[in-house]
């Protein structure tokens, strides 16, 4: 009897390079920012004296939340994360304008990088790279990117 050690082939994720995601929308919510500032002594007092404008923290966050609703595992990235692991890597964001607290925001986002590494296990980065956009004046907030490592 033999037994296979290799591992399932997975297919070459580079071809997912360009490939655009779904859009999503997240509204700002001043319950979501006293949550995000329960951290601080009276995170009331912040909101009260940013006259509503979201701690510049609250951003990555938003990003976060945001880029998960723009992607299916399984058919964005062929992964399928019951059955293997997935993390959250790097992330980098540009500032263009405050967040309000109230606002809904649009979120955008295209996978402009793919690759593999090996370290004790084989896994890819993706990247994606994303605009958020208020809807109060259509401007872009802030862009960036993101990375996921799904291991194989």
């Amino acid at each position: 009897m033999t037994i296979s050690t290799t591992q399932p082939q997975v297919a070459d994720r580079k071809a997912l390079i360009g490939k655009p995601l779904r859009t999503a929308h997240y509204r700002v919510s001043c319950e979501d920012v006293g949550d995000f500032l329960g951290v601080m002594s009276d995170p009331n007092d912040f909101v009260a004296e940013a006259q509503h404008v979201a701690p510049p923290s609250f951003a990555p966050l938003v990003a976060v939340l945001g880029l998960l609703r723009t992607f299916d595992w399984k058919t964005d990235f062929w992964f399928d994360y019951r059955d293997g692991t997935a993390m959250f890597g790097e992330q980098f964001i540009e500032y263009h304008r405050p967040l309000y607290v109230g606002e809904e925001v649009e979120i955008s986002a295209v996978i402009s990088d793919v690759y593999e590494k090996t370290g004790r296990q084989t896994f890819d980065v993706v990247q994606l790279a994303f605009t958020i956009k208020g809807d109060w004046d259509g401007d872009s907030i802030m862009t960036g990117k993101q990375s996921y490592i799904l291991f194989k």
